[in-house]
């Protein structure tokens, strides 16, 4: 029995045939991503920090099926040694699909890039760096699609075994600048990392060009296999696998820019209030939101609260940031109906509403606010509710009034 599919001359079968190197290969992967969670879940009760989010783990699931697809039955043995067109969806499936899955399934990483020795703070900024990522993925991807490579590897497990593995490495390192948790504080901004997806989108249509222009088929180890399809030549074979590559690829690519576009947009509107409401922040207030884990995910549900509070129809409003240096222990100065979760002393931001309402409204709104502010942080873990109610608070006022 042979442990990875490679081009083993035979005729080809639609019987199923065990490939046990590929279950170890996945069977690994999805082992270690265990072992991972294990350990975030321990350095985040240690911490006070909420667990890795489940979509993770259903990311990673998905990603590792994809894998498993690509490199089992009946898609791995045909790839190996018996279409170009397998081989071509297979290169894809492994670098477009699994790899960025995989990388978004994998816990969040909280070190720096810079942090650690000197060779793994050079392994981190490497594994993170956008031209390092294209070049590794471009130059796997010339290297695995030449003639002589794929003629002398496919027809061996080994191999086989190492172009798909070359695949899934070099497509590690071009998702990591976008979605690896090695990136860390060096990854990518949005326009930037749409710009660099123009490696995964125009690298393969190069390979893809060989295929459709070439007017004889380019490897021998497809060209003398075994027709799987009997009315399918290998020529046309050749050509269809350049068609996957040009058509099939881009479309994955597409796919990936309008789900980087579409979290983009949603980071661009995160702040959302009555149209009647006007939000301007200072920027050492948003600095500050933006560096203490969770902060910002806690200034969008007190903006919620906000609205949510507020009187249906509610006009003559205003939603603004005010920032102040306080030491802790420093009384509160809040004035009007306020009401800080506890975020009183240390507060260092403060959103403040300005509305145009009578006393038993403003006591009410903030009342209500009060109430939404409460339940969201008894939701979280103890070191995270203290730490933000440390750092933001918030007071309804009259118009007039401003923190000083």
């Amino acid at each position: 029995m042979e442990w990875w599919p490679s081009a083993g001359g035979g005729a080809w079968e639609w019987a199923w045939r065990a490939w046990p190197g590929v279950w170890l290969f996945v069977a690994a992967i999805g082992g270690g991503r265990v072992l991972l969670e294990r350990a975030a879940r321990r350095r985040a009760r240690r911490r006070g920090e909420p667990p890795p989010e489940a979509w993770r783990r259903l990311a990673f699931a998905g990603g590792l099926a994809l894998l498993w697809a690509a490199l089992d039955w009946p898609l791995g043995p045909l790839a190996a040694g018996y279409l170009a067109t397998a081989n071509a969806a297979q290169d894809l499936i492994v670098t477009l699909g699994a790899a960025p899955l995989l990388l978004l399934g994998l816990p969040p990483s909280r070190e720096r890039v810079g942090a650690g020795g000197p060779r793994r703070r050079l392994a981190r900024r490497l594994l993170a760096h956008p031209l390092f990522a294209a070049g590794a993925f471009g130059l796997v991807l010339a290297v695995t699609h030449l003639p002589s490579v794929v003629d002398a590897l496919r027809p061996s497990p080994w191999g086989s075994f190492a172009i798909t593995t070359a695949w899934l490495l070099s497509a590690v390192a071009l998702w990591t600048p976008l979605a690896g948790p090695l990136a860390g504080r060096r990854r990518l901004p949005y326009l930037g990392a749409m710009l660099f997806l123009a490696a995964p989108f125009v690298f393969p249509k190069v390979a893809g060009a060989f295929f459709v222009f070439a007017g004889a088929p380019l490897y021998e180890v497809y060209a003398d296999a075994p027709r799987a399809f009997a009315n399918v030549s290998a020529t046309q074979d050749q050509h269809a696998a350049g068609f996957v590559l040009w058509v099939i690829g881009s479309l994955m690519v597409i796919a990936a820019l309008g789900a980087l576009f579409r979290r983009w947009h949603g980071e661009a509107r995160r702040i959302e209030a009555p149209d009647s409401l006007e939000i301007p922040a200072d920027p050492r207030a948003v600095d500050l939101l933006f560096g203490e884990p969770g902060g910002w995910a806690a200034l969008e549900q007190l903006v919620a609260s906000v609205r949510a509070a507020l009187p249906p129809g509610h006009t003559g409003a205003a939603l603004g940031f005010a920032f102040r240096e306080r030491e802790d222990g420093e009384a509160a100065a809040d004035g009007g109906a306020a009401a800080d979760g506890g975020a009183g002393a240390g507060a260092r931001v403060i959103l403040e509403l300005h509305a145009a309402l009578p006393a038993e409204g403003e006591a009410a709104v903030a009342r209500r606010i009060e109430e939404g502010w409460a339940a969201y942080l008894g939701r979280l873990p103890r070191r995270r509710r203290e730490a933000i109610a440390r750092a933001l608070a918030f007071r309804v006022t009259a118009y007039g009034g401003r923190v000083t």
